[in-house]
């Protein structure tokens, strides 16, 4: 029998994601059915939830994919390029970020997977908006872990209008976010 090499291994794992990642955003969670999986991976069930186990499993790992993606993001190009990227999604894509804060209210067992996926990204995040209070970037006259639940709030928020197909600036909500976060 072959050995498979980690960089397939990884790359299916990748091709899952995208897949699940575009079936999630059109049909929503309980609309992905297994069928939609297979045909949006181009993978069968088998190959599916042989690296996830079952869908809730791999709706997490989509989600924390998601948001390993923007803090990435956000601890190397800043706030603004996070902001400006998803304004530029494509707003069933958006959906998904939506659907996931409602499972984050509603589905504790969910709340489980996606805190132990998100473990290995919070101290990038932590670090970047303590590096910008400290290098007087941002406001110190408001705790680090506030600033980032207010940036986050902005963000959440206009991923919200972006999906619900409201027009908005996104300069000007750049400015206004980096205007409430600037030191007094």
């Amino acid at each position: 029998m072959p050995k498979v090499t980690q960089e397939h291994l990884d790359a299916r794992r990748a091709q899952i994601l995208d897949g699940a990642r575009h079936a999630f955003a059109r049909y929503g969670y309980d609309g992905a059915t297994v069928a939609r999986l297979e045909e949006a991976t181009g993978l069968s069930r088998g190959a599916i939830f042989h690296y996830f186990d079952g869908k809730k499993n791999l709706f997490s790992a989509v989600a924390a994919d998601i948001n390993r993606h923007y803090i990435e993001l956000i601890a190397t190009e800043g706030l603004a390029e996070a902001l400006r990227e998803i304004a530029n999604e494509d707003p069933e894509f958006l959906a998904v970020l939506i659907e996931t804060e409602s499972r984050l209210r509603h589905d504790e067992d969910f709340v489980r997977r996606m805190e132990a996926q998100w473990e290995e990204a919070r101290p990038a995040l932590a670090e970047w908006f303590q590096h910008q209070v400290e290098t007087g970037v941002f406001r110190s006259d408001i705790d680090w872990p506030n600033l980032a639940r207010f940036a986050t709030m902005v963000t959440n928020g206009l991923a919200l209008r972006i999906a619900g197909g409201d027009e908005t600036d996104v300069e000007t909500v750049v400015q206004l976010l980096e205007d409430a976060l600037r030191p007094r």
